[in-house]
């Protein structure tokens, strides 16, 4: 028999999750520190009760020897709450903060021992903090027991209540030396201080492990989603999400999985209506082609040529700009100086001016062919618009820089983004060896940016334009960790 499928939790539940199990597990931790390591004790004590257990430590260190006071006074029946010790002089006062507390007290002492017995009380202020307080143990010496102890702390500002973490009672004995009784400790005071700056250690790293993981499985999707996107903006192919497990995340996983078949199915079908536009126009312009070889005026046959001439180019222009092939073309590293460097040779060989100026080797992972055609386009602009132009290229740690420069009149700034439009000629005549398609720019871009970078054109100093091509560069760890990703 199979058990039915629960439903998968959503992000609100998963959330409200995390924060119950956060609440529990600080209760925890509280809770199992202070089984280690228990708080302080409270220790109440009546004044008259505490006059008697005095006096009987007095008589009792009174008539025992000086050696063997200590193990008497440990078996006095108020050793339980109270410490006992004798010396040879009085311990400084540790505070007379309480002065007007501490004189009932005095008072009721003087009343159980003889009358001209030396005593000295003292007692620290009790602590602000709740840290401070909660080290060691605090004694609250009371009239009498009470009832309820919360009607005898909300009295304490009245002088009825002796709140404090050291009391300390000494007498002085016959034989000169004197008799010490303070509040009875457990001596761990550096346990607790342990334990105050451990507990919240141990919650703040529990915190951040959980919200760590949390933030991991959350983030995830996203970042996966991310990355399709950006797959998708810079090679135009699809990458499927894989199936999600939280509802809100499937739901954004499946539109855009949707979205990404809709794009490519429209840029195909674009491409292939092209495609057959451009056949389609073939067959009348070779028949137009035919016909006007038979025209007998030379000017009319000349211009009617031209004309069919800059169609046939507009066309093989315009599907190259919309044919997505070089997007197929796989990435490998390439000399990238090399490159350039044979570009420049070319367009030296004929008969144009191309210096190049840079490293003479520096590898960059790209898809070659397609980012030779773009370096191509922008260097054969710049001499069919400059006269001559000047590469240079600077190699830094996470990126390319490509400059070409040329001699020639350059762009305004209102017209530069312009000059990246498809059939968008700056040059206004019809020649096609001067005015070109309009396509050389936008293909150039095109490619650039499909590799992560971008172009930027800007006017030289006196003269001339400069286009800069700005190409990323990626660690080699990363992509040794893209070759073990494949290799996998």
């Amino acid at each position: 028999m199979r058990l039915p499928r629960l439903p998968k939790l959503g992000l609100a539940p998963r959330l409200a999750i995390q924060i119950v199990f956060i609440l529990v597990t600080t209760v925890l931790v509280d809770w199992v520190s202070q089984v280690i390591i228990p708080m302080p004790d409270i220790i109440l004590m009546d004044r008259e009760w505490l006059g008697a257990a005095v006096r009987d430590a007095w008589d009792e260190a009174e008539r025992t020897p000086a050696p063997l006071r200590k193990a008497a006074l440990e078996k006095l029946p108020s050793s339980t709450m109270l410490d006992f010790a004798t010396s040879d002089r009085p311990n400084a006062a540790a505070s007379d903060d309480h002065l007007e507390k501490l004189e009932p007290l005095k008072a009721v002492l003087q009343q159980h021992l003889p009358a001209d017995t030396r005593i000295l009380v003292s007692a620290k202020e009790p602590p602000f903090f709740d840290f401070d307080r909660s080290l060691d143990s605090v004694a609250v010496v009371v009239s009498e027991i009470p009832f309820r102890m919360i009607d005898e702390l909300e009295d304490s500002g009245k002088g009825e209540v002796l709140i404090t973490p050291h009391l300390q009672v000494q007498a002085a004995l016959s034989d000169g030396t004197w008799l010490t009784v303070q509040q009875s400790t457990d001596g761990s005071v550096f346990p607790r201080l342990v334990r105050n700056f451990a507990a919240p250690a141990y919650l703040v790293i529990i915190i951040l492990v959980i919200s760590f993981q949390a933030s991991r499985v959350l983030l995830k999707p996203l970042l996966q989603l991310s990355a399709a996107a950006e797959r998708l903006g810079r090679e135009r192919s699809v990458t499927a999400i894989p199936e999600m497990d939280l509802p809100e995340y499937k739901a954004i996983a499946d539109s855009f999985n949707d979205m990404q078949t809709r794009l490519k199915r429209f840029i195909d079908e674009r491409t292939q209506m092209l495609a057959a536009i451009s056949h389609d126009l073939n067959t009348p312009l070779t028949r137009l082609r035919l016909l006007a070889e038979d025209l007998d005026d030379r000017r009319q046959r000349a211009q009617v040529l031209s004309d069919i001439g800059e169609m046939e180019m507009m066309i093989q222009s315009a599907l190259a700009f919309a044919r997505d092939d070089s997007r197929q073309e796989p990435s490998v590293s390439v000399d990238i100086a090399s490159l350039l460097i044979s570009l420049c040779d070319t367009v030296s060989d004929a008969g144009r001016t191309a210096r190049y100026r840079g490293p003479d080797h520096a590898f960059l992972s790209c898809r070659p062919v397609a980012l030779r055609r773009a370096i191509s386009n922008l260097i054969d602009n710049g001499c069919k618009y400059g006269g001559q132009v000047a590469v240079d290229l600077e190699v830094v740690a996470e990126a390319v820089e490509i400059r070409i420069a040329d001699q020639g009149p350059g762009i305004p700034e209102q017209d530069r983004e312009k000059a990246f439009m498809p059939f968008q000629r700056l040059e206004t005549s019809r020649n096609r060896q001067t005015g070109g398609t309009g396509l050389g720019l936008p293909i150039a871009r095109d490619i650039i940016r499909s590799h992560g970078g971008d172009i930027v054109l800007q006017n030289g100093r006196d003269v001339g334009l400069i286009v800069t091509v700005r190409l990323p560069r990626p660690a080699q760890t990363a992509l040794r960790k893209a070759a073990l990703r494949k290799s996998a």
